[in-house]
């Protein structure tokens, strides 16, 4: 029961991260956040956590000290499927 509880909180937690970065780059609402994470899932066929920590992992991995332009992020975010591990 706990172990279940743990992966359940990770997984919410890597959506709100996924969620929080897209609320910074588009300037939207957590609730438009949402949306657009749960339609890139649907679209794609890959799990709603499966692609927030695909977004996680690519978000994150710069160096930081340039941002990264809002048309590379929509390109990063509209082929995030294609980079997802095998499961």
């Amino acid at each position: 029961m706990d172990e279940a509880v743990s992966s359940l909180a990770a997984a919410r937690a890597v959506i709100e991260q996924a969620k929080g970065i897209l609320m910074v780059v588009y300037a939207v609402s957590a609730q438009h956040a949402f949306e657009v994470l749960t339609w890139r899932s649907q679209e794609t066929n890959v799990k709603l956590r499966v692609l927030s920590e695909q977004l996680v992992a690519e978000a994150t991995s710069g160096s930081g000290a340039q941002p990264i332009a809002r048309t590379e992020f929509d390109h990063l975010l509209m082929t995030l499927h294609e980079r997802v591990p095998d499961a």
